[in-house]
């Protein structure tokens, strides 16, 4: 089992992941990883990660794919 640290830094509450919880996880730092309940509702499961260390406009691309609609009204 692996015990991971709640912490509230500003106004986020975040984990703090070890480095086997990384590892199990094949998370990276600056990733972002999706999670998701399991089927019986009582553990949250790995669903996909995404990298934005390779291409630093990435993140900025994926935003603004996902909010063109919003940002066109305005």
């Amino acid at each position: 089992m692996i015990a991971l640290k709640v912490e509230k830094i500003g106004d986020q509450v975040v984990l703090i992941l070890t480095e086997e919880a990384l590892e199990v996880l094949n998370a990276e730092v600056g990733g972002v990883l999706h999670l998701e309940p399991a089927q019986d509702g009582s553990v949250l499961v790995a669903a996909t990660q995404e990298v934005w260390l390779e291409d630093p406009h990435a993140r900025g691309r994926a935003f603004l794919k996902r909010y063109t609609r919003a940002l066109e009204r305005l």
